[in-house]
């Protein structure tokens, strides 16, 4: 094989191993991203299970600001506290008592919990294998810059 020759392999495979370590940077980027979402999903579902157990225990008449949109509140005084109403997806709201919507919500956290873990695993198998790539384009670029 002439020197030529091996430069055009080279070069071939530098431009593939270049567009493999973009698309798994852009998977890692998307993964990062849902990892994120998901996070913040499972805070406000943690905070939703707070607020309902403090108000289980000391809420009946207290005073509290009920949101109205657009950052605006109007202040409600809490007469009973038996059931919620709570969405359940779809635009569907059910209405549960409050140990049966913090149930509810904790099964939602264990299940965003598992799919939290098998996309924190995906991400360290592509990290692993932008780890393996990158060390040949490093390579294969100071090659070609000779």
């Amino acid at each position: 094989m002439s020197g030529t020759e091996k430069t055009v392999l080279d070069h071939k495979k530098l431009v593939e191993l270049q567009d493999e370590l973009r698309s798994l940077i852009g998977q890692a980027e998307y993964i990062r991203n849902q990892i994120d979402v998901i996070t913040a999903t499972i805070q406000d579902l943690a905070t939703a299970i707070e607020t309902l157990e403090y108000l289980e225990k000391h809420g009946e008449g207290k005073t509290v600001l009920v949101p109205i949109g657009a950052g605006n509140y109007i202040r409600a005084r809490i007469e009973k506290i038996e059931n919620i109403i709570m969405g359940v997806g779809g635009r569907i709201s059910i209405e549960a008592s409050i140990s049966e919507a913090k149930q509810m919500l904790e099964e939602r956290i264990k299940i965003l919990e598992n799919i939290r873990l098998d996309l924190l695993r995906k991400l360290e198998e592509i990290n692993r294998k932008i780890n393996e790539i990158l060390p040949q384009v490093e390579k294969l670029s100071r090659k070609a810059e000779q």
